[in-house]
C-alpha cells in the first residue's frame, strides 16, 4: 500500500473507474435486470443553470447533500436514481450573447461543458445517461407541448398586464430580474408599463395547491411560504357605496351643491375617455392657463405677491357638463374658462350655442385666446378674479331636468375582510393605487394631480417591497370622494396606499385600527380617526348589509411571456381571421431561428420578432396568412417538469402518453415507476415561486391522467447559503466567490465535500473559511494513517506466519480474519464507540444534521488511531481489527467517497468476502450499509442529578436502567446527601429514570 495519501491520484483513479463501468446507471422497470426489483428512490437537485464562471462551492452544498443520502439508499438495497441537467435557458445567457455577439447555443454548450467536468472531478454519483437541457430542441418539444395542453383546456390566455419595463435595454422583465426598480441588465431604474402577456390561470388550482400540501413531507417554514403566496382566506365581501362632493366647502347660504354636472351616466362614461386623452395632449394656452390658475389659485382678494392662496377657489381642467367638456371650471362659482385656439374663429356659432347652453344650465362663460393667455397671463389673471367677484352664486339643486349621474348609478367600492364583525369600527377604506374606481372617478378626486404623482412612485416599487412589514407605509387621499359604511350609513374618508395590492381580495379594504395593527399604524402617521365600537356576529351582518361569505386568494395568474430571444418559442399562430391558433403537434419542436442581433426591437417585442421569413406563417386552420407568436417562455416553464424527464434513459427517449388507452408506453411504465420524487433539495429562494410552478404543472398533467400521483415531491429540503469570508454574499463584484476547482486541486474532493458537510447546521447560511478547510483534510489523512497502519500490520503478520506454518495461504487468512472479526476486551471500547458512532450517522443523515455526523466520525477517528498506538508489536493481533475499520468506511463512504473506495477496495477482509461471494460488488458503495448493535449503543454507566428539596445537590452514578430500589440506596448512601438529610428520614422519594431523583425532607 501506498504509505502517503494522494488525493490526486485516487480521486482521478476512481472517477474513471466509475465512468467505465457506468457504476451509478440504474435501470428502467421496461428492462430486465435484478436491481429493478429493488425498492426505487428517486433523490433530487435543482439543477443548475450553467453560467460562464463554472460552479461556486455554493452549488457543492446542496450536490453533496443529496449525493450522501444517495449513496446511503444504495447501501441500504434501494434502487436509486439521482440525475442531474441544466437549466439552461435565461437572460445571463442572452445578456453574454448581447455584449459579446456569442450564440447563446455556443455559450450555453462551452458553460455545460465546464460544469460538467467540475462535477464529474467532485465525484458526485450522478447517472449521467440521464443528462438533460433545456435548451435542447428534444426537451423543450415537450415543454411546448405541454403548453398546448394548458391552451387547449382553458389554461393559457393572453391579457394585458403591467411589467417591469425597462427603457434603456427596452426589455420587460420578471420581478426577480428588477430587485429594488433596478434593471439587472443595466443597472437603470424600471418603471411599471402595462403589455399583452401569456398567462397561465394558476388561480384555479389555487384551492388544491394549498389543501394538498397536508399530503407532502415539507419543512413548516416551507409550507407558510407556499400558503402565504396562494393566500387563501375565508370572510366577507363587502359593497361600500360611493359619495362625490364636488366641493369640499359651500359657502354659506348657497344651498345644495349638485353632485354632478354632467349627463346620463353612459354619455359621462363616453366622454370621459376623450377627458383623458385632451388632459395630456393640452394645447399650449391650456397649458399655461392650467399653471397659471394652480399657482394663483384665484381668490376675490388675492394678496398683493403672493402666489398661492389656500383659501381661494379650486378649478377643474377638462371637466364634463351636460354634452360639454369645458377647458377649466370653478364648480363653486359655477365660473367656467375656454381658452380658444385658432380654430375657433371657424366656430363661432357653435361657441356662441354652447355658451348658451351652459348659462341656461348657470354657469358663466369666460373666454380667452391661445395667444392672450400666454402673453397677458396677468390681465388674464385679474380678468379671472373680477369675474369671480361679480359672477352669480346662486347654486342650482340637483335634478332640474338636466339630467345627471346620481349616487346609484356609480359602481360601489367591494371590499374583502376577513373580520366583518368590527365593520361598526371602520374609519376609512383604503384602496390599491391600481384599483379601476380611482381611474373611473378621475374626474371627481379633487386632488389629482398629487394622486397622480403618488400613483407613478408606487409603479416603481415591487410586491416584495411593498409589503414588507417593517417598511413605512405610505398613502393619499383621494379628495371629493367619500364611502359610505352600509353598517351605520356613516361617511369616511377613501385613501389609496402602498401597501394594498391589487390582486389580493379584491384590491380594497376596510381599515380598523381599533383590531388591527396595520391599520392603527397609518391611522396614526395620518391622524385618521380610531374609534372602539362593539364587535358582532359576523355571518348575520353580512347578510344584513347585503354582503356574501367568500373564499379569496392573494395568488394571481402567472405571467408567462417574456419579450426575448433565449427562451422557447410558444407555439400559438396569430390569424386575423381565426384568432390564437395552436401549432399542431407534428409540428412539435417550433425550433428558435438563429438571429444576427438578440437586442429587443425598438417597440419591445422579441428579437423573433423582426424574422419576417419565421414570423410570416399560413394559418393552421383557414390557410390564410397568420403570424408566429414572438414571445418567448420564461426558465421557469423548463424547471416546471424536469423531474419527469429524468425518468427515461435520454431525453431522446422520451414521449408524453398521448394517447390513454397506450397503457404500454415505455415512457408511462418509467414515469409510474419512479414519481414520485421522494426527496427533493434545493435553496429556500425557489420553494415558492418554482415549487409552485411545478406543483401546478404536475397536477394539470395528473388531471390529464400522465402522471400517477397528485403531488411531484413527497419530501422537500432546503439548505442555507454559502457566504463569502467575513458572513458577506458571494458576489462577482466584491470578487469574494470561490471556485471549487482550486479547492480540489490543493486538498482534493473528499476534504471539500467533507469541509461543506461540516461548516455548519445544513439549513442555515455558513461563512466560507479557506483556512478552516485545513481540519478537513487532516481528518481524511487520519483516516488514510488508520487504514495503511491496518493493512501494513496485516500484511506483515501474514508474511511472519507463512515463515512458521505449512498451512495453504487460503487456509491461513480464512482462519486470521476470523480472529480479526472476533472482538476482545482490548477492543471492546473502541467497537462500543464505532456502534454508537454508526447510530448516529444514520440518524444525522437522515434528519441532514451532516456537520455533527462527520463530528462523530472525527471523535471515532481520533479514538482508532489512539488505540492503535498502544500496539507497537507487530507480531501481537491488533486492537482495532479489520471489521470494526471496515463498517468505519462505509459510514464515512457518502462523504467521503474516493478514499473510502481506496482503502476499501486495500482491505483483505473485502478480498476474502468477494472470493466467497459474499458481496456482489466491489465498491463500497454498494456494499451493505453496516447496523448497529443496541447493546453496545447502551451507556452502561451514567450519572444522575441527586435533589434535595428541589435543589440540586450533588450527581450519582449508577447503571443504565437501574431498578428504583437500587437508585434510592445509592443516594441515601451518598456523602454529601447525608451531610444534608442529617439522619432524617425523608418523606417521600420521586425518582425519574436514568435523569434524576429528588429526595423530599
Amino acid at each position: 500500500m501506498v504509505k502517503q495519501y494522494d488525493h490526486r491520484k485516487i480521486e482521478k483513479k476512481w472517477q474513471k473507474v466509475w465512468e467505465i463501468k457506468k457504476t451509478y446507471k440504474v435501470l428502467d422497470p421496461s428492462t430486465s435486470s435484478g436491481r429493478v426489483k429493488k425498492k426505487k428512490f428517486y433523490s433530487l437537485i435543482e439543477f443548475p443553470y450553467p453560467s460562464g464562471d463554472g460552479l461556486h462551492v455554493g452549488h457543492i452544498r446542496s450536490n453533496t447533500a443529496m449525493d450522501i443520502i444517495s449513496r446511503k439508499r444504495r447501501m441500504e438495497g434501494y434502487n436509486v436514481l439521482y440525475p442531474i441537467g441544466w437549466d439552461a435557458f435565461g437572460l445571463p445567457t442572452e445578456n453574454y450573447a448581447i455584449k459579446t455577439g456569442k450564440k447563446p447555443s455556443v455559450v450555453t454548450k462551452k458553460n455545460t461543458d465546464v460544469f460538467r467536468k467540475q462535477l464529474k472531478e467532485i465525484g458526485f454519483s450522478f447517472d449521467w445517461s440521464r443528462e438533460i437541457n433545456t435548451t435542447d430542441p428534444k426537451y423543450y418539444k415537450w415543454t411546448q407541448w405541454i403548453f398546448l395542453q394548458l391552451f387547449k383546456n382553458g389554461l393559457a390566455y393572453k391579457a394585458k398586464s403591467f411589467i417591469n419595463w425597462c427603457p434603456s435595454c427596452k426589455i420587460g422583465l420578471a420581478n426577480e430580474e428588477a430587485v429594488g426598480g433596478v434593471c439587472e441588465r443595466c443597472g437603470n431604474i424600471t418603471e411599471k408599463r402595462e403589455k399583452e402577456q401569456w398567462m397561465l390561470a394558476i388561480t384555479k388550482y389555487a384551492e388544491r395547491l394549498d389543501k394538498d400540501l397536508d399530503l407532502v413531507d415539507y419543512p413548516e417554514r416551507v409550507k407558510s411560504q407556499q400558503r402565504n403566496w396562494i393566500g387563501k382566506s375565508e370572510g366577507s365581501e363587502i359593497e361600500f357605496k360611493i359619495k362625490c362632493n364636488p366641493s369640499q366647502t359651500l359657502p354659506k347660504g348657497e344651498g345644495e351643491m349638485p353632485k354632478f354636472f354632467t349627463t346620463s351616466p353612459e354619455l359621462w362614461r363616453a366622454l370621459q375617455d376623450k377627458v383623458l386623452d385632451m388632459r395630456k395632449n393640452p394645447t399650449n394656452g391650456e397649458k399655461a392657463m392650467w399653471d397659471l390658475l394652480r399657482r394663483n389659485n384665484p381668490s376675490l382678494d388675492l394678496p398683493k405677491g403672493e402666489v398661492k392662496n389656500s383659501k381661494g377657489f379650486h378649478f377643474r381642467r377638462q371637466h364634463i357638463i351636460d354634452r360639454f367638456i369645458v377647458d377649466f371650471v370653478c364648480i363653486e362659482k359655477k365660473l367656467v374658462i375656454e381658452v380658444d385656439g385658432d380654430i375657433h374663429d371657424y366656430k363661432k356659432l357653435e361657441d356662441e350655442e354652447r355658451t348658451g347652453v351652459l348659462n341656461q344650465i348657470g354657469f358663466e362663460v369666460i373666454r380667452f385666446t391661445n395667444e392672450e393667455v400666454i402673453k397677458n397671463p396677468k390681465n388674464v389673471l385679474e380678468k379671472i378674479i373680477l369675474k369671480l367677484n361679480n359672477v352669480s352664486s346662486k347654486a342650482l339643486s340637483f335634478g332640474e331636468g338636466l339630467g345627471g349621474v346620481d349616487m346609484e348609478d356609480l359602481e360601489g367600492i367591494k371590499v374583502f375582510t376577513t373580520r366583518p364583525d368590527t365593520i361598526f369600527g371602520v374609519t376609512y377604506v383604503v384602496l390599491a393605487p391600481e384599483h379601476d374606481v380611482i381611474t373611473n372617478l378621475q374626474l371627481q378626486i379633487m386632488n389629482w394631480e398629487e394622486v397622480e404623482d403618488y400613483i407613478k412612485k408606487v409603479k416603481k416599487e415591487t410586491e416584495q417591497e411593498r409589503t414588507k412589514e417593517d417598511k413605512e407605509k405610505t398613502g393619499i387621499e383621494l379628495k371629493g370622494i367619500k364611502a359610505i359604511n352600509p353598517a351605520n350609513n356613516e361617511e369616511i374618508s377613501v385613501w389609496i396606499a402602498d401597501y394594498v395590492l391589487p390582486h389580493y381580495g379584491t384590491g380594497a379594504v376596510m381599515a380598523v385600527p381599533q383590531h388591527d395593527a396595520r391599520d392603527r399604524e397609518f391611522s396614526e402617521k395620518y391622524n385618521l380617526p380610531i374609534i372602539d365600537r362593539p364587535l358582532v356576529d359576523a355571518q348575520e351582518i353580512t347578510k344584513k348589509v347585503g354582503g356574501k361569505i367568500v373564499t379569496k386568494f392573494k395568488l394571481r395568474d402567472w405571467v408567462f411571456s417574456r419579450q426575448r430571444y433565449w427562451g422557447e418559442p410558444i407555439p400559438i399562430i396569430n390569424c386575423e381571421k381565426c384568432g390564437f391558433v395552436p401549432v399542431k403537434e407534428k409540428d412539435l419542436p417550433i425550433k428558435l431561428p438563429e438571429v444576427k442581433n438578440y437586442k429587443p426591437t425598438d417597440n419591445g417585442e422579441s428579437p423573433l420578432a423582426s424574422i419576417s421569413k419565421w414570423v410570416n406563417i399560413k394559418c393552421p386552420k383557414c390557410k390564410g396568412l397568420a403570424k408566429r407568436e414572438t414571445d418567448t417562455m420564461p426558465n421557469w416553464a423548463g424547471s416546471s417538469w424536469y423531474y419527469l424527464a429524468y425518468t427515461t434513459q435520454g431525453i431522446s427517449n422520451f414521449q408524453f402518453l398521448i394517447s390513454n388507452k397506450n397503457i404500454k408506453n415505455k415512457t408511462r411504465k418509467n414515469i409510474d415507476y419512479w414519481t414520485p420524487v421522494d426527496w427533493y433539495n434545493g435553496g429556500m429562494e425557489h420553494t415558492t415561486l418554482h415549487l409552485l410552478y411545478s406543483r401546478f404543472w404536475h397536477k394539470f398533467l395528473y388531471d390529464l391522467k400522465l402522471v400517477p400521483t397528485a403531488e411531484p415531491y413527497k419530501k422537500r429540503t432546503s439548505h442555507g447559503m454559502i457566504l463569502g469570508e467575513g458572513g458577506v454574499k458571494m458576489s462577482k463584484s466584491i470578487g469574494n466567490v470561490i471556485n471549487p476547482d482550486s479547492i480540489v486541486k490543493t486538498y482534493g474532493a473528499d476534504t471539500l465535500r467533507i469541509y461543506e458537510m461540516f461548516m455548519g447546521p445544513f439549513e442555515e447560511s455558513v461563512a466560507w473559511s479557506t483556512e478552516s478547510i485545513i481540519g478537513s483534510r487532516r481528518f481524511i489523512e487520519k483516516v488514510w494513517r488508520i487504514g495503511e497502519k491496518i493493512i501494513t500490520n496485516y500484511e506483515l503478520r501474514i508474511t511472519n506466519e507463512k515463515n512458521k506454518i505449512k498451512n495453504s495461504n487460503n487456509s491461513f487468512v480464512r482462519q486470521d480474519i476470523a480472529a480479526e472479526k472476533s472482538s476482545d476486551s482490548q477492543s471492546f471500547n473502541i467497537s462500543k464507540i464505532l456502534h454508537k458512532t454508526i447510530k448516529k450517522v444514520s440518524e444525522d443523515i437522515e434528519n441532514m444534521r451532516f456537520n455533527t455526523a462527520i463530528s462523530s466520525m472525527m471523535i471515532l477517528a481520533t479514538e482508532m488511531e489512539k488505540e492503535q498506538s498502544r500496539t507497537l508489536d507487530l507480531q501481537k493481533s491488533p486492537t482495532l481489527n479489520l471489521e470494526d475499520f471496515k463498517k468505519f468506511l462505509q459510514i464515512l463512504s457518502p462523504f467521503a467517497p474516493h478514499v473510502t473506495e481506496e482503502l476499501y477496495n486495500q482491505l483483505p477482509i473485502t478480498n476474502y468476502e468477494l472470493k466467497n461471494k459474499k458481496e456482489n460488488n466491489s465498491s463500497i458503495h454498494f456494499s451493505k450499509w453496516p447496523k448497529w448493535d443496541e447493546n453496545l449503543v447502551k451507556d452502561q454507566e451514567i450519572k444522575i442529578a441527586v435533589q434535595i428539596n428541589g435543589k440540586v445537590r450533588t450527581e450519582i452514578l449508577i447503571q443504565t436502567d437501574e431498578n428504583e430500589e437500587k437508585v434510592k440506596k445509592i443516594a441515601l448512601t451518598n456523602e454529601v446527601v447525608l451531610k444534608y438529610i442529617q439522619n432524617e428520614k425523608p418523606k417521600r422519594i420521586i425518582y425519574v429514570k436514568n435523569r434524576v431523583i429528588n429526595i423530599l425532607i
